[in-house]
């Protein structure tokens, strides 16, 4: 792993999220990598309603604008003293595609992200980001459950 190894660690700037990150900063050192940590925005979907005349809703590239801010501030907070400086990088699509795709393309040697550890209706109704990355991925991924 000669210097050019990669950790991807993919945040909603949750707390539970955040119980992944020692982790992988942990993995950065150990396995002398790089960490990439990635944020997604979904694009705006715009639902009908009941007669509410039209309603601004951001555009993507605002989203991602906007986006962008916060995930630098995140990593010039939580991502300093690496031996390798962390990389911070917006995507926009669906997180788990766009999370696949980017390990994928940037060779990864593993994805290390949390879960929000919801069952039942809630994770039916929202859905499993980490899930999706399991099946999908490449490379391995490393799931820490939130408590």
């Amino acid at each position: 792993m000669a210097g050019n190894a990669v950790i991807v660690f993919p945040t909603d700037f949750s707390d539970s999220s955040l119980q992944a990150l020692s982790l992988a900063r942990r993995m950065a050192a150990v396995l002398d990598a790089e960490l990439h940590c990635i944020y997604t925005v979904e694009e705006p979907h715009i639902y009908a309603t009941l007669d509410m005349g039209p309603v601004p809703i951001p555009t993507a590239d605002e989203l991602a604008a906007t986006a962008t801010t916060r995930l630098n501030n995140f990593v010039s907070e939580k991502l300093t003293g690496l031996e390798k400086p962390a990389v911070g990088k917006v995507l926009v699509g669906r997180p788990a595609e766009e999370i696949v795709a980017y390990a994928s393309g940037v060779n990864a040697e593993m994805i290390i992200m949390s879960t929000h550890g919801y069952s039942g209706v809630r994770h039916v109704i929202l859905g499993s980001t980490t899930e999706a990355v399991l099946r999908h991925a490449e490379c391995p991924v490393l799931s820490v459950r939130a408590s």
